[in-house]
């Protein structure tokens, strides 16, 4: 009896231990300017591409409408409409590439269980990892709202994570309606 309590209070410790270790999903950060109503606004417009950066690859021009479209749908879901003459807000977006740094954990737990004759035994093993830490790619998306008549951007949106050419419609909408989910909805 009193080996199981031991047993249960190391595999509940070691869980806790393994709980707080694992790292949280990206989360979008967004920043809006204190003077800007965006609310009040009714209408938005796009950038106009500037000549020379459109691209010739298929697959990312294919990406660029997805995104696109997804960014349409986000706004037209928050109460705001789609114009090509006198927009209230422009909307641009870029995708760059970003190095995440992954750094080893300073240590790993490892757990052991067995039995051998009739008697159960337990172990708990940690060691520190030789490497150091490593980097992965990953794609930043950043959104940009510009008031038209002020000229001046009022809300910029980022969020960084495994977007790029070849991502499923579904997770291109996902991850631009996270990186939107801080955008103020139009007010009725």
């Amino acid at each position: 009896m009193h080996t199981r309590f031991k047993l249960t209070v190391v595999i509940a410790t070691l869980s806790l231990i393994a709980a707080c270790m694992n790292t949280a999903p990206a989360k979008p950060e967004s920043q809006i300017d204190p003077n800007a109503n965006i609310p009040q606004f009714n209408s938005y417009g796009w950038q106009p591409a500037q000549n020379g950066l459109v691209s010739t690859d298929v697959t990312q021009r294919k990406f660029d409408e997805g995104v696109r479209k997804a960014i349409d749908t986000t706004l037209t879901h928050k109460g705001y409409s789609e114009t090509a003459t006198d927009p209230d807000l422009i909307v641009s977006y870029e995708i760059g590439e970003y190095d995440k740094k992954k750094s080893s954990s300073p240590f790993s737990v490892g757990v052991g269980m067995g039995s051998w004759g009739g008697n159960v035994g337990g172990g708990v093993g940690m060691s520190t990892p030789v490497g150091g830490s490593s980097a992965t790619k990953e794609n930043r998306l950043t959104i940009h709202v510009v008031s038209r008549k002020a000229d001046k951007e009022v809300w910029v949106g980022t969020m960084t994570g495994t977007l790029a050419p070849g991502s499923s419609t579904g997770d291109i909408n996902a991850f631009v309606a996270q990186t939107l989910s801080d955008f103020p909805a139009k007010r009725p």
